[in-house]
């Protein structure tokens, strides 16, 4: 009996020492594969800093000056973005740089303004210029002089895609014009030539590079003008951006009710306002281009 106690011991003391090995054995991993967690943590913080001390306004004043004609620009001021790398595959790089804001006015004499940097050149900076004048434009004189304050703040936009038409990517083919639009941009930037930005007419703005504009009007919730009222207005306004930029507009309008129900929608490709589409008006406006700027 004696033996048969001894024995039984025995098993639940080596039962008792195994399972022990086990936990131990096992908070050694979660250890382990917490420190190679922060080592890994303390890898991917591995970025380079760079600080851009030009002074771009002596730098390139001649160059300013046949972009903006007469301008002013403030002080600089130092922008700084930390860096960061995550495992996500994400990764920047801490910057510290300068800034300026400018001023100036358009051929239709409308104030503008935008922001200068020392940390790319002013060539590839003017193209992101060049589309921000043209949402105002269309903002100002367009939008706002059809609807007012009828628009719902936030969701009614503007947006203005230079060359980088195709932005949704789900087959090869978009993939290409993906590709080929980036490429485009770049090669404007590489030219090293300027866009006079205070002279030159939208029409010939928008007649020399590829361009889609994308139009969002909704109804702000507190308007008192009516449905019909807004939609009819959008009709109007189309067809005066058609008539006023001409046979390179390409343009996509999306009207929306209080509500958000859409109410219309306008697709525009080189002047041409269309009443179905074959396939993305994207694709339409960058297939159109081929053998013009790709």
């Amino acid at each position: 009996m004696a033996l048969l106690i001894c024995k039984g011991d025995i098993d639940i003391d080596m039962k008792r020492h195994i399972l022990l090995s086990f936990a131990v054995a096992g908070i050694c991993l979660v250890l382990l594969s917490g420190c190679s967690g922060i080592m890994r943590i303390f890898e991917e913080d591995d970025f380079e800093t760079f600080r851009y001390t030009e002074d771009y306004p002596t730098l390139y004043a001649d160059e300013l000056r046949q972009i903006f004609g007469d301008y002013t620009i403030s002080n600089r001021y130092e922008t700084h973005i930390a860096g960061e790398t995550c495992s996500c595959g994400y990764h920047q790089d801490e910057l510290y740089y300068y800034e300026w804001a400018i001023t100036y006015t358009d051929c239709l004499g409308q104030e503008m303004k935008c922001v200068l940097n020392n940390k790319g050149s002013i060539y590839e900076q003017q193209i992101r210029w060049l589309e921000d004048q043209l949402e105002a434009h269309i903002k100002t004189q367009y939008m706002y002089a059809y609807y007012g304050d009828a628009l719902r703040g936030g969701a009614t936009y503007c947006l203005c895609s230079l060359g980088d038409i195709c932005n949704t990517i789900s087959s090869a083919e978009d993939r290409d014009r993906f590709d080929t639009g980036r490429a485009y941009v770049e090669s404007l930037a590489q030219r090293e030539e300027t866009i006079q930005l205070s002279s030159t007419s939208y029409t010939e703005l928008v007649s020399s590079y590829p361009i889609l504009f994308s139009i969002y009007l909704v109804m702000d919730e507190e308007t008192t003008m009516s449905d019909n009222e807004f939609d009819s207005n959008s009709y109007s306004m189309v067809q005066d951006l058609i008539d006023d930029i001409g046979d390179d507009l390409n343009l996509n309008v999306t009207v929306q009710d209080r509500e958000r129900d859409t109410m219309s929608v306008f697709n525009v490709l080189r002047g041409e306002q269309l009443d179905h589409l074959d396939q993305s008006l994207e694709a339409m406006v960058f297939d159109s281009y081929i053998g013009e700027y790709w």
